[in-house]
């Protein structure tokens, strides 16, 4: 019968460049810094290992998005005039913003999926994870 191979911790990954560009329109992403938060909280329940660095990448960046589309949506508004038509519509920032929001949903759900699989955990914990209590 073979023996359980206890998972080593690694150590977070740097923050890459692509994370903290400047926006054409000079915004600074948040993508850094959702990273790093979730990568700390990856660590501080020990599943380095199950969670792929490139996952936490997309899940950063897909935040990060969603978050400068939202900063779009309070300066510009809700609604947008149509190019051709000159009528009201519903500008497109809203739903670039949706869509992120439905990436973030289903990165979020693939990581705790790869978390739940990867341990048998306490109940406290897969309340953590799955409702971030």
């Amino acid at each position: 019968m073979k023996k359980n191979k206890q998972i080593q911790p690694v150590e977070m990954p740097p923050v890459k460049d692509f994370l903290e560009a400047v926006q054409r329109d000079g915004a600074k992403l948040c993508a850094d810094f959702v990273f790093s938060q979730t990568m700390n909280w990856i660590k501080s329940i020990d599943c380095e290992n199950p969670v792929s660095e490139q996952i936490v990448e997309q899940y950063a960046m897909s935040v990060a998005r969603w978050v400068h589309l939202e900063q779009k949506i309070s300066e510009y508004g809700y609604i947008a005039k149509h190019p051709t038509t000159g009528a009201p519509m519903q500008s497109p920032y809203v739903t670039m913003s949706q869509a992120y929001m439905k990436q973030i949903l289903a990165i979020r759900s693939e990581i705790q999926t790869l978390i739940k699989d990867s341990r048998s955990a306490s109940p406290s914990i897969l309340r953590e994870v799955v409702y971030g209590e």
